[in-house]
């Protein structure tokens, strides 16, 4: 059945192995050996005429768990002996004679060096799961012993505990590293830990209480994943798991500067967003070589939707929309010719370009950074990707900046996408609510800076006609890591300015209205500080309310 064990008694176990444990380690071919394969049950999906998506009960299939750690311990809980599963599902223990031990396998995918990601119950202090046998005679030959996680589904609900739900997810995630492996077998993935519980819903709150608004990677080396019966469970949905986890590759071996929020396929999209979206969704169709998106979720998990990544209907096609993202780069990746696409890359290229240009990109990650990067890295392919894009109404891309769009999705400040602000100058930006607000298309404006020598800057914005709004201004250095080194501090005000010591090179400025009106600004650029918060040579801290630095969101 399935246990939990809390993570931090895993060092003191481990403790008293070493210094007060009643067996010694048995090498190999040594006293007995036990050999087995871990199996879990995979509860595949199934598909309508109308759009809909459900878990097919009836054909669960059992599929291998690969990696996984297995221990042997005995009556005492002491560990006698460890190893992994192989690629099948198969593991081999060498442990003492006759003598009582059980066999346990741990919900944790582990290989020296290279990947090392467990699933945990974050409803349960973190405590990871783990299936286990009973207690039998090692006896003095070889002995067989299988454990299979069972999906816990009796016919009509999940009346027993869902042990087959962490082993699936670990699955799911096996096979999008398999293809990284491929495009470069020496790599080495950071520590991941997976949160998933029958408790997880989508619901905003406290996540120990499973409320974690739904699955997603948090930036901080956490996937969460929903469990929740009935309403939604994404442990069975192979390509929701890869979906984030390649947020979590995009954040650590490329970049994503992303601001997250709220999105779909049809919506004109901030480019941050549109990409790292469309980004995730594709590597879920080229990790699994099926382009069938799905989220299964409701009653018996029978009423959840389901995409097509490659033959979607095109609404509202572009630079800024995640579905134009997410075709485009799989057109690139696989070997099917349609339409405008006669290219077939596969993975190689786009894992290059992810983790080379793209990383060190002087621009916000959008489809202009990564066409850019992947053109440079294929030039004789460069027609090629210039027809798969066009299929998207996206004219020829030359630049990470995106200059000389057409297609501006029939908005009235979409374009430029870069505006340039000189020292001493300014210009005038307008902000829309036209698609949506936060991190939609228009809420935001891009400017490029360049600063020749090293000083105080203040960056200042101000109303300029229309109706007031409340302006932020974010600051980047445009390199890698690409992070924000100041925000303009004043909330609720109708101008705001920040001020900062800035040494010579390539900056980006973001500015918005928090308030999201449809509202613009005079932004300008000088050397020294600023009006707002200058008296007598010092910056004052103002005595209106402050806005806090924005987090980054996946």
């Amino acid at each position: 059945m399935l246990k939990k064990l809390h993570l931090f008694f895993m060092f003191p176990l481990l403790l008293i192995l070493f210094t007060g444990c009643n067996h010694e380690p048995v090498a190999k071919g040594e006293g007995s050996k036990i050999i087995g394969t871990v199996t879990y049950d995979r509860i595949p999906s199934k598909t309508n005429a109308y759009g809909e998506v459900k878990l097919d009960y009836d054909n669960i299939k059992q599929k291998t768990a690969k990696y996984v750690v297995v221990k042997a311990v005995d009556e005492n809980g002491q560990e006698l002996a460890k190893t992994t599963t192989n690629d099948k599902g198969e593991y081999v223990l060498y442990v003492p004679k006759n003598t009582d031990v059980k066999i346990r396998v741990y919900a944790r995918m582990f290989k020296e060096g290279v990947w090392d990601l467990s699933v945990v119950d974050n409803t349960n202090m973190k405590a990871m799961y783990v299936i286990e046998g009973g207690l039998h005679n090692s006896g003095d030959g070889t002995t067989k012993r299988d454990l299979r996680a069972a999906s816990g589904w009796d016919g009509h609900s999940y009346s027993k505990p869902r042990d087959a739900a962490p082993f699936a997810i670990l699955d799911s995630i096996n096979t999008i590293m398999q293809k990284i492996l491929k495009a470069n077998p020496n790599i080495k993935f950071p520590h991941l830990l997976v949160d998933w519980s029958p408790n997880n819903v989508a619901a905003g709150g406290d996540p120990s209480l499973g409320q974690i608004v739904t699955s997603n990677y948090d930036g901080n080396n956490n996937l969460w994943i929903l469990g929740d019966a009935n309403s939604d469970t994404d442990e069975y949905d192979d390509h929701i798991i890869i979906h984030e986890w390649s947020h979590f590759f995009e954040d650590k071996f490329s970049r994503s500067d992303s601001i997250g929020g709220p999105h779909s396929a049809g919506d004109s999209l901030d480019i941050r967003v549109a990409f790292g979206e469309g980004f995730a969704n594709a590597m879920s169709a080229i990790a699994t070589d099926n382009p069938i998106y799905f989220d299964t979720s409701g009653p018996n998990q029978s009423t959840g939707w389901y995409m097509n990544i490659e033959s979607a209907t095109r609404e509202n096609p572009g630079w800024f929309s995640e579905a134009s993202v997410q075709r485009i780069l799989y057109d690139l990746y696989d070997a099917h010719n349609d339409g405008t696409d006669n290219l077939h890359l596969g993975f190689k290229p786009i894992f290059n370009a992810m983790v080379t240009k793209e990383r060190n990109a002087n621009a916000f990650t959008s489809l202009f950074t990564f066409i850019t990067a992947i053109k440079s890295e294929n030039p004789s392919k460069k027609d090629d990707i210039d027809n798969v894009v066009a299929g998207e109404s996206i004219n020829s891309i030359k630049d990470i900046y995106g200059n000389y769009r057409t297609n501006s999705a029939q908005g009235m400040y979409t374009k430029p996408v870069y505006r340039n602000l000189e020292v001493g100058k300014w210009v005038t930006e307008c902000n829309q609510n036209t698609f949506g607000v936060y991190n939609k298309l228009g809420n935001r404006t891009y400017m490029k800076i360049n600063i020749d020598s090293p000083d105080i800057y203040t960056i200042s914005a101000k109303p300029y006609g229309g109706e007031y709004g409340d302006p932020d201004i974010v600051l980047y250095k445009a390199k890698y890591p690409f992070k924000s080194m100041g925000m303009s501090p004043l909330e609720g005000t109708s101008s705001d300015e920040l001020t900062i010591n800035l040494t010579p090179g390539k900056y980006i400025a973001e500015v918005y209205d928090a308030s999201f009106n449809n509202s613009c600004f005079v932004v300008a650029l000088k050397k020294g500080m600023g009006t707002l918060q200058k008296t007598k040579g010092k910056i004052l801290k103002p005595m209106m309310k402050r806005r806090p630095m924005r987090m980054p969101q996946y």
